[in-house]
């Protein structure tokens, strides 16, 4: 979303108490939305749009529940007919859903609706700076730091619940699908099309158990599948060997994985008054491979330091300030307690970096670790409600093999079992950055013909090489950073 859309809805939070609003009704929910006429910018393009407060049941299974205000935008087709809506369910947990544009060509055949989330977006936020505050603390993924952590989680989510009167638990997954069927309800849309992106896709496979009959098409992009978001190092370290055919020859035979396992156990602890903080590399390394030129960067900067040049981890250690989790980690220590949270892991020490894993599961340890130090206990969803069996409707999946935070493995021999009809695409060497920068313009057409028409067997997906030299290495971008 551009600055003038997020300044929009701003000012409509600000003025929505003014204005009439429309009663709306539906089985189990009740809601309110104000609404008001504006535009909403694409690309230069302004389109009519409905910048709206939907009042929501905090617990939709109970009417006298607590009412919380969810933000929604309708982005008005400019076609006379416009087919069935795209509802947008963006990446997270942790994240707005308003985060990240809108394409153009979405809204050029139907209506875009999108829906903020419950915990992040609207009356209710779980943030807890506190909480990212205690990732910046060194060794940030050591036992003790961790188990700091844990105490700020559950100071944190105590004092906001005490504060606001929440219910914890009912901001969960389910009820973020339940939040897409007020939605569409006070639209009064018969059917619609949604088009859900990593945890998108999980709020889209609860909602398709829910109200199965509403959903026309259904496109799901590198989903998040079952337990996969308190990430096994396994899967991680499976998809850096990807790397290892190109990595082997510019690293005297050592592969992706046992270049970075050797050049951290070898890594001084200092080097030219610079001390290394080896859970800030690995945390920064882990989020650089989402770049189009990630890997090349990282697997070259852990080379170098085998040679006695340091610099590129350096350099990963200081960008370590901007690369840390500083998205909303209250809302995803509560997605994460109420759907993939087992308390019979031992998330500090199966999660690690060491002699047996790159990177470990940095992410996954902080949060994970952080709730079970925490010992808080919210109700776990069950699965028939987070993942029916069985679930109708036209759905097209599309998997890469290089993202390191939606593996396609749990997808492919899983998640899709789910699925009556559903029809998948893998696109080979693609990362996530690589799925929307490669050949887009394909891309963006494969979205829309599906979305409008259904088809997408003829489509092929290119193959995209690896390349792992960088055009300019990190010691390289640290210098031009500091000229």
């Amino acid at each position: 979303m551009n600055r003038m859309n997020r300044l929009a809805l701003k000012l409509f939070l600000i003025i929505s108490s003014a204005l009439v609003a429309v009663s709306c009704s539906g089985g189990k929910v009740k809601l309110e939305m104000g609404v008001i006429d504006s535009v909403y910018v694409i690309d230069g393009i302004e389109y009519s749009a409905d910048y709206c407060k939907m009042q929501v049941l905090e617990d939709p299974q109970n009417k006298s529940s607590k009412v919380i205000d969810i933000p929604v935008i309708r982005i008005r087709s400019k076609v006379e007919e416009p087919g069935a809506p795209v509802f947008i369910l963006n990446d997270g947990p942790g994240l707005s859903n308003f985060t990240q544009s809108m394409p153009t060509w979405l809204v050029e055949n139907q209506d875009v609706v999108i829906i903020g989330y419950r915990g992040v977006d609207g009356s209710v936020s779980l943030h807890l700076p506190e909480l990212n505050n205690i990732s910046l603390n060194s060794k940030f993924l050591s036992e003790t730091n961790i188990e700091l952590a844990g105490k700020t989680l559950k100071k944190g989510l105590e004092k906001l619940s005490d504060s606001l009167e929440l219910d914890l638990k009912q901001y969960n997954t389910l009820n973020m699908a339940y939040d897409i069927e007020s939605a569409r309800q006070a639209f009064q849309y018969n059917s619609i099309n949604i088009y859900a992106v990593g945890y998108g896709a999980r709020i889209a496979q609860a909602y398709a158990g829910m109200a199965p009959n509403t959903i026309f098409r259904m496109m799901l992009e590198r989903p998040k599948a079952k337990g996969v978001l308190a990430l096994a190092p396994k899967y991680i370290d499976d998809i850096l060997r990807f790397y290892d055919s190109e990595a082997e020859p510019l690293n005297s035979g050592r592969g992706f994985v046992n270049n970075i396992i050797e050049a951290l156990d070898k890594l001084p602890s200092e080097h030219n008054g610079h001390v290394f903080d080896k859970d800030r590399i690995v945390y920064s390394a882990y989020i650089s491979m989402k770049a189009n030129n990630g890997a090349a960067l990282v697997n070259e900067a852990f080379a170098s330091s085998l040679k006695g040049d340091y610099e590129g981890l350096k350099y990963l250690d200081e960008m370590y300030s901007v690369f840390y989790p500083a998205f909303n980690l209250g809302d995803y220590a509560v997605k994460c307690m109420t759907s993939d949270f087992d308390s019979g892991k031992d998330y500090v020490n199966e999660f690690s970096y060491g002699k047996s894993s790159a990177f470990g599961s940095p992410l996954s340890k902080f949060i994970f670790g952080a709730i079970q130090k925490s010992d808080m206990q919210l109700e776990i969803l069950p699965d028939t409600t987070l993942y029916p069996g069985n679930v109708y409707g036209q759905c097209l999946i599309i998997n890469v093999n290089l993202d390191l935070e939606s593996p396609m493995e749990p997808v492919e021999f899983g998640m899709k079992d789910d699925f009556a009809g559903v029809s998948s695409l893998l696109f080979s060497d693609y990362n996530a950055k690589t799925l929307h920068t490669f050949n887009i313009d394909k891309y963006s057409e494969l979205i829309s013909n599906f979305l409008v028409s259904g088809v997408h067997e003829y489509f092929v997906p290119e193959y995209a090489a690896i390349n792992l030299v960088p055009e300019k290495t990190l010691k390289q971008l640290s210098l031009e950073r500091i000229q």
